[in-house]
């Protein structure tokens, strides 16, 4: 190898959970820590996450709140509160309505230059991808593809998921495992936009409503989520909708349908008598229009298509039962679902299986390698539990692999 360097604790991957765990074992009396990243510089997908803003975190997060095969609840309650986490940092935060934490600023640099500035100590070694992983003589070793050999006597795994390669993160750095036997569970993407019928949706992209949306399975209710519902070219977005990717079985897409309820405040009747009086008032307007009272005329265009009403016709000439027709599908809106946006992923499932590991991150048949974050099979539905997983568990990694190393070390048993 053309080089050779020693550290402490090499973290694989300058994400939020490996920037975490640098944190961490800064604040333990570590400096002799390298981030290992592959892109340029480390963070970027922190800076992209909420918009820009870092939804870092939820008030409240629990071990229900994740779902996979790893238990959190240990990792949760070691972390504790991401709040107070940051403001040992220097950075402040606020929450909003929704139970979502963001930092006091609104901007995800703020988290970044937390983060770094309170490492400031750590070699950050960017455009480096690892793609060897070994143990040699009490020793971890990490070869990169630019021939960069790098030992340790800890490595905490960071790398990350399967979602936005664009922010370093494809996956690849799991085939680091197989060489070391550690079971994985595949990859798949989450939280992000569904694709559905193109016809349907050109009329509708870029409107955004308030309502319900269920994830159905051949008529059988999956999921329901409430929540501000975006329509694009190609998909159904929002976070509601997000949130129900994680059941939908990639195997099988013709089987799904997403049941918009646009009134989900409201029973039927009061939906009829709605409809019924801006029939009333609006005696001179077409179908289209006396809807406009009630929804976006778009939307009107298309329900009243599917309900092979003419958008056109005067809503005089409307029956009883087509008017119920409406009325249902206001709460009954259909789309096919065709498949999922991955490339606007923001997160992953799948990962290192939970029994693999011990309850602090732990690899159990490899001592002294650790895996954090997405590289874990843990995932959560938007609103800052993926972040506040990333930090627990970077958290966890850390405090416990360097609390070994101390006792290693006072006690004689370890490779100095």
């Amino acid at each position: 190898m053309k080089t050779q360097n020693f550290y402490d604790l090499i973290v694989i991957g300058g994400g939020a959970s490996g920037l975490a765990a640098a944190v961490t074992a800064h604040a333990m009396g570590v400096r002799n820590i390298a981030v290992l990243e592959r892109l340029s510089r480390v963070g970027k997908k922190i800076l992209a996450t909420g918009n820009g803003r870092c939804n870092l975190s939820h008030a409240p997060v629990t071990s229900a709140d994740y779902a996979g095969s790893y238990d959190t609840s240990h990792a949760l309650q070691t972390f504790g509160d991401a709040e107070r986490f940051f403001e040992n940092l220097g950075l402040y935060c606020r929450t909003d309505e929704q139970g979502r934490i963001y930092p006091y600023s609104m901007t995800a640099n703020a988290v970044l230059d937390a983060l770094r500035l309170y490492a400031g100590e750590m070699t950050e070694i960017c455009d480096q991808r690892a793609v060897m992983l070994y143990s040699k003589n009490q020793l971890w070793h990490v070869v990169t593809e630019k021939n960069l050999h790098l030992t340790a006597k800890k490595i905490i795994f960071s790398a990350g998921g399967a979602a936005a390669p664009q922010f370093g993160t494809d996956g690849s750095a799991w085939r680091m495992f197989a060489d070391l036997e550690i079971p994985l569970v595949g990859s798949r993407v989450i939280l992000c936009p569904i694709r559905s019928d193109p016809g349907m949706l050109q009329k509708l992209k870029g409107i955004r409503v308030k309502g319900s949306v269920t994830l159905l399975d051949r008529g059988k209710i999956m999921q329901s989520e409430t929540g501000e519902i975006q329509f694009t070219e190609q998909a159904v977005s929002g976070i509601c909708v997000f949130n129900l990717v994680s059941r939908i079985d990639r195997r099988k897409f013709a089987d799904y349908q997403l049941q918009i309820n646009l009134f989900p405040e409201l029973d039927v009747s009061e939906i009829l008598s709605r409809l019924y009086t801006c029939q009333a008032v609006r005696p001179e307007a077409d179908c289209e229009n006396m809807l406009s009272g009630l929804i976006r005329k778009a939307i009107a265009r298309v329900l009243l298509q599917q309900n092979q009403i003419d958008p056109g016709m005067s809503c005089l000439a409307l029956s009883d039962q087509q008017i119920r027709r409406i009325a249902r599908s206001l709460q009954d809106f259909r789309f096919p679902v065709l498949g999922t946006v991955n490339s606007q992923a923001q997160a992953s499932a799948g990962g290192v299986h939970g029994s693999a590991l011990d309850e602090n991150l732990q690899v159990k048949s490899h001592p002294g390698l650790y895996i954090t974050g997405e590289a874990v099979d843990v995932y959560a539905p938007c609103g800052g539990y993926q972040l506040h997983w990333a930090w627990a568990s970077g958290y966890t990694a850390a405090k416990d692999c360097m609390e070994r190393q101390k006792i290693m070390r006072d006690t004689g048993e370890i490779y100095d």
